[in-house]
């Protein structure tokens, strides 16, 4: 009797217990994400490593990406081409500048529609989205961020949605962090 207690026991200990927050439902952002990044097609983003998405029990969703913020050409950097200008790096420093605005809107815009996506997350949990943003070591990386990390909770982004917030409204849910 003593052992089919004890592993009774075992088995509801050790058994698996269902995230709230379905694998489908994480894949279904990622892919959102990953799609998103590629889908410029005046001035791309550079999608360097697809975006992954985990829960964690009691905190929330999130996902990480690493990018460069605009598409780089192989041949830039070729044993056929001369090294760049410094006209041609101040141009790409600037395109980049220029973009990070642009990236961050972009994100938030994709972790409202993760707060639709994730319905198995509880409304007080949170949504974070990081972006690993890459440089060459022959470009000028100076006032760029390497990180962009926004969060905020489900429930901020249901009621932003619900009361059809302005963007300028709805930058204010985010916490930003650039490093």
């Amino acid at each position: 009797m003593r052992p089919v207690l004890l592993a009774a026991l075992a088995s509801v200990c050790f058994a698996a217990v269902e995230s709230p927050v379905s694998l489908g439902s994480l894949r279904t952002v990622e892919g959102t994400i990953n799609d998103r990044i590629r889908s410029g097609i005046n001035d791309p983003y550079d999608l360097l490593g697809t975006a992954r998405g985990t829960y964690l029990e009691g905190y929330g969703a999130v996902f990480s990406v690493e990018m460069n913020l605009i598409l780089v050409s192989p041949l830039i950097s070729s044993p056929f081409k001369a090294a760049l200008s410094e006209a041609e790096l101040a141009a790409m420093h600037d395109r980049k500048l220029r973009k990070v605005e642009a990236l961050k809107e972009m994100i938030r815009g994709l972790m409202i529609g993760a707060s639709k996506t994730l319905t198995g997350l509880p409304n007080n949990e949170h949504i974070v989205m990081e972006a690993f943003l890459f440089n060459y070591r022959w470009e000028t990386a100076r006032d760029l961020p390497k990180r962009l990390v926004l969060t905020t909770t489900k429930q901020q982004l249901l009621d932003a949605t619900a009361k059809h917030l302005g963007a300028t409204e709805i930058v204010k849910l985010f916490d930003e962090q650039e490093f």
